[in-house]
């Protein structure tokens, strides 16, 4: 009990005005870090999610025969082989990053052709609409690889351990070694408290 008041007047007077300066300034800053973070990790993720897209081009157009055939069984009434094949696209499409809203077209189709009476004119154009996404997607994809890709690849490489860095699955061994000595710094904590 002495000893806790020996203590307690050792506490400056203004201590508690100085501490909650600290605990506005510590908000302040751990929400502009949160921001700043938040900012640049998304920013990353998109140029990620990006050269994905781009990269699975290839996958993309390996379903253009079965698009083929089912326009071909959609042209010629044959519904229940149609929803096979968007079945099977489906799986597929789960695959491929940046499909969404071609599947969604794609269900769109199955939920016309599923009625017990097919309206004729939205069938035809819910089909038109998702083959029409799909060679838009395989043309951006295959432009993009040839001609993007390469520029995109080279700023990841100037971004990646800088702005990217707290994405990246793992980090080199230098840098492991800076983070591990940056966080071995004392710091005085003592207005936590």
């Amino acid at each position: 009990m002495r000893e806790i008041k020996e203590i307690n007047k050792q506490i400056p007077e203004n201590w508690t005005s100085k501490n909650k300066e600290f605990e506005i300034l510590l908000k302040a800053k751990n929400t502009k870090t949160k921001r700043y973070r938040k900012n640049v990790d998304q920013a990353y993720d998109n140029l990620d999610q990006i050269v994905m897209f781009i990269q699975e081009h290839k996958k993309l157009e390996e379903l253009s025969p079965e698009i083929k055939k089912l326009k071909n069984t959609i042209d010629n009434e044959n519904y229940e082989n149609s929803i096979a094949i968007i079945d099977n696209l489906f799986e597929k499409l789960g695959e491929i990053s940046g499909t969404e809203e071609f599947a969604n077209k794609l269900d769109d189709l199955v939920s016309i052709i599923d009625n017990d009476e097919i309206d004729e004119e939205k069938l035809l154009s819910a089909s038109s609409e998702a083959f029409s996404l799909f060679d838009l997607e395989v043309s951006w994809r295959n432009n993009a690889n040839k001609n993007l890709l390469p520029e995109l690849m080279k700023y990841n490489e100037v971004i990646k351990n800088n702005i990217g860095l707290r994405l990246q699955s793992k980090l080199t061994k230098e840098q492991a070694k800076f983070v591990a000595r940056c966080n071995s710094v004392h710091r005085d904590v003592s207005l936590n408290f």
